[in-house]
């Protein structure tokens, strides 16, 4: 594939004080076309991506390096159909289950995507493919009183093969499926449902994202998750456990024209919100915003190319590097794959304003709070935030 940059060698683009959102590079997807649908950092610099063959046989799950060219790949459908996981029609030929949509990580560096694409197996039945590339399958029931329905994402956190969590949204429901993943099977005690806010019913492509996945070996819930919806404004936030709530603020509040990927991640102690936004003329393109969840404050901007049209079908990733850094991918569906490396700082006359600054508190779902206390906040002073026990 021929490989190219959007906006020039090294570009920067728009960031609040001194933060920065720098390309690296862009792979041209053009010859993918609707394929390649989802995406996951497998590191700050690999991205793993499935691959949909829609008629069988050609689903698999491939991986980028770190300049975008195709490394390797898994074939999922060639192992569900090895364990004899499919449908045996009238005629007697067997049919394998297809690869999902979905794609995530776990704390560890395994990688699960759910099966079946567009059918209900998407929200039941998963592969989990271990770092040495060996599979193995997963079956789910939807804690009552859910019920089955297709689920195109889903999201990972702890180590699905001792305790995780795997969280999706089922099409058509008001609630969140969460399975509890323990000694690498569901623990049915432990899976529950996360009701949707009042008068909000999630679709297949409502999306759960985790800032952080790591949980401990005897947790008993799923952390803190963010939830985006395609085609109703907002992101919506949940403790794990309690129900969605809306994130206040105009920059949380936008419907982006039905574009579907979003990405979620922490640093020193204060979650940012990577989604999708409209272009300078209003209309949906490749433009996406990098949003501090404590404060509604957009911290980075990529507008992308003037006059681009996007497919609805955007997908991000993040990863915070041990520099500090994030690591951002981004793939618009037949378009290009690109990553970009945002670095969140401020300068030394900042830091010394900052002190003098007058002192915010918020509590998790950035709700500004008078007098905090019994509880985990935000504390924001001028343009640094972090997290506190009160």
């Amino acid at each position: 594939m021929k490989k190219f940059l959007l906006f020039g060698a090294a570009a920067m683009m728009a960031t609040a004080a001194n933060a920065q959102l720098q390309q690296l590079w862009a792979h041209d997807m053009a010859a993918a076309g609707a394929a390649v649908r989802n995406i996951v950092l497998v590191s700050g610099t690999e991205v793993a991506a499935t691959n949909i063959g829609f008629s069988g046989g050609n689903d698999n799950v491939i991986f980028f390096d770190a300049n975008g060219q195709t490394a390797k790949a898994h074939d999922v459908v060639a192992y569900t159909k090895s364990i004899e996981l499919g449908s045996t029609g009238e005629d007697g030929v067997f049919t394998p289950l297809a690869l999902g949509r979905g794609i995530d990580t776990d704390a560890v560096g395994n990688i699960i995507v759910n099966l079946g694409f567009p059918n209900a197996t998407q929200g039941t039945d998963f592969v989990v493919i271990a770092p040495d590339g060996t599979m193995r399958h997963i079956h789910c029931e939807v804690p009552a009183p859910g019920e089955s329905a297709r689920a195109d994402f889903f999201a990972c956190a702890g180590d699905i093969n001792t305790n995780g969590y795997l969280v999706l949204a089922p099409n058509g429901k008001s609630y969140l499926g969460v399975y509890n993943i323990f000694d690498g099977e569901q623990d049915s005690d432990y899976s529950y449902l996360i009701d949707a806010d009042e008068g909000t019913t999630l679709s297949n492509e409502a999306k759960v994202v985790f800032p952080v996945k790591t949980v401990a070996e005897d947790a008993e819930a799923a952390p803190e998750l963010f939830v985006y919806h395609r085609s109703v404004a907002g992101i919506r936030y949940s403790d794990g456990a309690a129900a969605l709530t809306v994130l206040s603020g105009d920059n949380f509040l936008q419907k982006t024209a039905t574009c579907t990927g979003v990405a979620a991640f922490q640093v020193d102690g204060v979650n940012y919100i990577v989604m999708p936004t409209l272009d300078a003329s209003g209309v949906r393109a490749n433009a996406f915003n990098v949003v501090n969840v404590a404060t509604g404050e957009v911290v980075a901007n990529s507008q992308g190319a003037a006059g681009f049209t996007a497919n609805y079908a955007q997908d991000y990733s993040a990863w915070v590097n041990e520099d500090g850094t994030v690591s951002i991918a981004q793939l618009v569906q037949g378009k290009y794959l690109a990553m970009f490396k945002l670095t969140l700082g401020s300068s030394a006359i900042e830091e010394i304003a900052a002190d003098n600054a007058a002192v915010e508190y918020y509590n998790l779902q950035g709700v500004k709070v008078a007098n905090p206390e019994n509880g985990i906040f935000v504390k924001k002073q001028g343009a640094k935030a972090t997290k506190v026990v009160l």
